[in-house]
């Protein structure tokens, strides 16, 4: 059997890091099957599982991906001068040890601790898929391997889209080990911040009601004092005009008595 056309540089590059997706999508689905094995939430659960078969599909593409390069799929970092065989085996190792902790931590902790860590656990490998498929499918691009760019997209937006869960999830994880952990009164509850935020607005309500009541004040005192101006200016003008009509009609008078 003839051997197979070598790789170019090019596609050589491209299905090594292709191959280092495709250890990681293989150490994670070891992960998630530990982490839902030891879940008892079950929305949380439930959202793992969708994820796992997310994974196991990725796997799946990537490997796909590689074998019409001409590459080898392996299931350890394809480092040159490091046998498929060691990477498949390390990658393996890494998986075993990870599972190893995660069920002995889950021995000496609570439920909720348990699932708080495994969410930080498992957001920290979601950023590392987010970085590793970013730069996959810019070389990709460099190169004008317009197909594995487009895979390394998708997989990566599916990446992002269990990253944003795990953000959120992490917060109401933290809560739940509150309530479990932390007794009532030493709480940030939820009605004392409510009280104290009553009583900020109530505070600031009274200050504008005493402000615009010195407005009104300031304002009919000032309407007062233009009305009062007003009438003594009318009545100094009235009297002058007054005087002056009188004085003339003198003056006539005694015209008449001369004559």
């Amino acid at each position: 059997m003839p051997n197979a056309k070598p790789l170019n540089e090019r596609d050589t590059k491209v299905a090594q890091w292709l191959g280092e997706a495709h250890a990681k999508e293989a150490e994670l689905e070891a992960d998630l099957t530990a982490h839902i094995a030891l879940t008892e939430m079950q929305s949380y659960k439930k959202r793992l599982r969708q994820h796992l078969t997310e994974t196991r599909e990725h796997k799946r593409s990537v490997a796909s991906r590689i074998k019409k390069l001409g590459g080898e799929i392996t299931s350890g970092p394809n480092l040159p001068g490091v046998p498929g065989v060691v990477g498949e085996a390390a990658g393996k190792a890494v998986a075993a040890v990870k599972g190893q902790v995660g069920t002995a931590r889950a021995v000496i902790t609570s439920q909720p601790e348990t699932h708080l860590r495994n969410a930080q656990e498992e957001l920290r490998e979601e950023h590392v898929e987010i970085a590793l498929y970013s730069r996959i499918e810019t070389l990709a691009n460099e190169v004008g391997d317009k197909e594995t760019a487009q895979l390394a997209r998708r997989i990566r937006r599916e990446e992002e889209r269990m990253a944003k869960f795990l953000d959120a999830e992490l917060a109401r994880l933290v809560k739940d080990v509150v309530r479990a952990e932390i007794p009532r009164d030493q709480r940030a509850t939820t009605t004392r911040r409510r009280r104290s935020s009553a009583r900020r607005s109530s505070s600031a309500s009274s200050r504008s009601s005493g402000s615009s009541s010195r407005s009104g004040s300031s304002s009919s005192r000032s309407s007062g004092s233009r009305a009062r101006t007003s009438s003594s200016s009318r009545s100094r003008g009235g009297g002058s005009r007054s005087g002056s009509r009188s004085r003339s009609s003198g003056s006539r008078s005694r015209g008449s008595s001369s004559s």
